[in-house]
């Protein structure tokens, strides 16, 4: 009887509200180029125009080759909450300097890299999304 009383306590404290919006995320690619051709080792910040969302909710994506990229919020590859985003974009060339890795000044146009700056944004839907390339001049 005990036993059955604390499975039912433990099922009725489970039962709680559903999760909060930014709690869900949806499988989200694209495609970044500077100057029409794609940027591989770009790193993608997308801040969400919802100021709701906690700041502990940044999506985030880095590119690879061809300048593809997945974006992810908690897990790799989980994507993005649905809503509308600025979206950043930074690259650091990496060189090696006395047997040390350094990491060279953004080579992208400053613009780019800040959210009060940026003019790229991107909406994410429910369901898996295609985002349109991002084209960087």
């Amino acid at each position: 009887m005990l036993i059955g009383g604390l499975l039912l306590l433990t099922g009725l404290v489970g039962c709680g509200k559903g999760k909060d919006p930014w709690e869900v995320t949806h499988p989200a690619t694209g495609v970044v180029n500077f100057k029409g051709r794609p940027i591989v080792d770009a790193e993608l910040t997308f801040f969400p125009e919802d100021k709701s969302a906690p700041d502990s909710v940044r999506p985030k994506a880095k590119s690879t080759a061809g300048g593809k990229f997945e974006v992810w919020t908690y897990v790799q590859g989980d994507g993005a909450p649905a809503g509308n985003y600025k979206v950043t974009v930074v690259h650091n060339e990496v060189a090696v300097s006395k047997d040390t890795i350094v990491a060279k000044p953004n080579d992208l146009p400053e613009k780019f890299s800040k959210r009060d700056t940026t003019d790229i944004q991107v909406q994410i839907v429910a369901g898996k999304n295609e985002i349109p390339s991002i084209d960087i001049k």
